[in-house]
This record gives C-alpha cells, structure tokens and sequence, in this order.
C-alpha cells in the first residue's frame, strides 16, 4: 500500500506546482545604449497606457514577474515616449533591445511574439510598396499628370486590394494564435462587415476569449447597426458658431455625411469631389453634412473656407474621439454615408466619380 501512496502523493505535488505556474510570466530584458534608471511595463487600455509595474534597471538589465491568463500585447516603457511592443504569454521571456532602435528588439521565450515578428515583417514590407506609391502619386498631384493620376490611382486600388487579402490570408494560417484577432482588429478599418465576418469565423475558439476577439466582436455588432439598409442613427454636434445641428434636421434630403478632417490629405484631395457633388446635385434635394475629426478650431475654420466647403459642419474637436465617428466605427477619414430622404443608409464611401454616378441614379433630372 505505502508503495502506491508515494507515488500518488507525487503525482499530486506536480500537479499543484503545475496549476500554481501555468500563468506566470516572467521578462528577462537587457537595455543597451543610453541608461536608463527605471522601465516600465505597460499594456493598450482604450488608446491609453496602463502601467502595469515598474522595474528598476540595473548594469542594463531588469525583471519584470507576474501573472498572465493569456497571451497579450505588452510594451516596455522607456518614460519619454518610447517604449518597445511584444506579444507576451505565460512563460519566461527575454527581450533584449538598444534605445536607438526601440522598434526591432529581439524576443525569445514567446511563440506568439515569433508570430507577431511574423506579422510585423508582412507590414513593413507593404509599408515599403505603400510608401512608393503614395510619394509616386504626390510627385504626379504636383506635376498635375492627371495620365498619371489616374493610372496610380488603379495601382493603389490594387494594391489595397492585395494587401487586405495579404493580411486575410495571415489570420487564416494563424487560427489558433492570439496575435490573429489583434491583426484583424488593427486593420478592421480597410475591412466592410462581411469581411470581417469571414475573417472572424477562421478564429479557434481557443481565441474567443482575447481581448481583440471581443474588441472585433463589438466592432462587427457596431457595424451592424450602421449597415445598408439601417435607419441612420442621430446625432446632436455644434456648428463653428457653436449651435447644435441634428443629423435628423436633414431629414427629407438626401444626405452625404462626410468624416473629414483639416490635417488629413487624402480628405484635402476628395474634398473638390465633394464640391462638385455639392454643386451638381443640391437643387435637386442633396445635401452635404460636414463632421470634422480636427482637434484645431482654427485650421479646420481655415481649411473649410480654403477647400470652399459651404455647406454645414460640426465637431467636438475631439480628434478621433469625435462622438459621431465613434457612432458609425469610422476608424479611418476620408469616409462617407449617404443617407436617403427617409433616413436609410444607401451607400458607404463614394469617392469622385462613384458619388457623382450614385447621385444620378438616385436624383435624376426632373
């Protein structure tokens, strides 16, 4: 009997050391460069870091102990605005890194992390093609090559196009790994409802307790609420000269709620788009609502009278805690709905010559 006892009893040990350890972690870093007194670790609540802890930082080196559910995004702060981003789990991880280059540390101990070096390495390369495009496209805008233009703007269609499906296809291969539901929600912004649907059901139920898996469940909900077909929601914001303006006083035209903003460039460029839209179409019942993402009264007062943008405008001046982009998920600007004489949406994101032929369509001359 006592040889089955010990056995047993050990059994039992290991099991209540593995239960005990299962979600610790523990970060082993190394700081070479300047030197640093103190590093903190951090994680993203709701666009604002949440210190976790502070680790005193001695010959270059700190530790950092606790507790971990499942794998997260953590960042390393630096205390002056710079701070290194890893993908942490419950295990023993080293990270090492140089304070002249905060943006490529080098981890070890994490699989996720390696997942997440996988993903960051997809992005900078589309960051470089991007890049290319974009300054392509600036040199043709000031030379006034509209052959140009117009070429570019089919190329950058297409790659945006394969650069959603780049990042589709990474979720895809990745369905059990917690870096997966923080990709999709990083770049949900590219992505209309349907797509991030499809993405959403490649996900493991391993995963649909993350933190991004719930952030891009809410999303998907708050796109729902604002799909075609939908009955705009109202809302209430102030004009320049501080009146309130109601999405509903509109009611009975037909609305283009434009999300703009003064220091957005693609918004700069669409906005003559707009204007001719305004011009063509407001005697036949159009009209354009103007809500600004600025946080600068003075430049966005400048850039309507700049951009001659006569119709009406309102902000909070909240930057991208504007209530009413938060209302429809606007991630990114310039983004539109239009909205018909009944309050329904009919369309989302008309730019140039797709805005004046929805127009047509619906507005035809008397």
């Amino acid at each position: 009997m006592k040889k089955l006892i010990f056995p047993l009893i050990t059994v039992l040990l290991m099991a209540a050391c593995s239960s005990k350890d299962k979600n610790e972690l523990k970060i082993e870093g190394q700081i070479k460069g300047e030197t640093l007194s103190e590093v903190y670790l951090q994680k993203n609540d709701e666009g604002k870091f949440q210190i976790l802890d502070t680790a005193k930082v001695e010959n270059g080196r700190f530790t950092f102990t606790g507790k971990l559910d499942a794998p997260e995004i953590y960042y390393i702060g630096l205390g002056d605005n710079r701070f290194v981003s890893f993908f942490a789990e419950p295990a023993h991880i080293n990270i090492r890194f140089h304070t002249d280059s905060v943006q490529f540390p080098t981890v070890s101990g994490s699989q996720s992390d390696a997942t997440f070096r996988q993903y960051l390495s997809m992005l900078d390369n589309q960051r470089k093609k991007e890049i290319e495009y974009y300054s392509a496209y600036n040199e043709a805008t000031r030379a006034n090559d509209s052959t140009r233009l117009k070429d570019l703007n089919e190329k950058i269609e297409a790659f945006e196009k394969s650069q959603k499906e780049e990042i589709v296809e990474f979720a895809r291969n990745h369905p059990e790994s917690y870096v997966t539901p923080y990709v999709i929600m990083r770049h949900s912004y590219m992505m209309n409802i349907d797509e991030l649907k499809t993405a959403r059901s490649a996900f493991s139920n391993k995963i649909s307790g993350s933190t991004f898996t719930k952030d891009l469940d809410k999303r998907i909900d708050l796109l729902s609420r604002v799909e075609l077909g939908q009955p705009a929601p109202d809302f209430t914001m102030n004009d320049p000269e501080g009146n309130p303006v109601s999405l509903s006083s509109f009611k009975g035209q037909v609305v283009l709620l434009d999300f703009w903003a003064a220091w957005c460039g693609p918004c700069r460029h669409e906005n003559p788009n707009v204007v001719e839209a305004y011009h063509q179409f407001k005697d036949r019942g159009f009209t354009v609502f103007g809500v600004s993402l600025d946080k600068d009264k003075e430049a966005w007062l400048k850039a309507i009278n700049d951009d001659n943008l006569t119709w009406t405008h309102v902000s909070d001046l909240q930057y991208w805690n504007n209530a009413a982009a938060k209302l429809y998920g606007v991630m990114s600007i310039p983004s539109n709905v239009l909205i018909d004489k009944d309050g329904i949406i009919i369309a989302k994101d008309l730019r140039g010559k797709k805005l004046l032929d929805k127009l047509a369509e619906i507005l035809p001359n008397a």
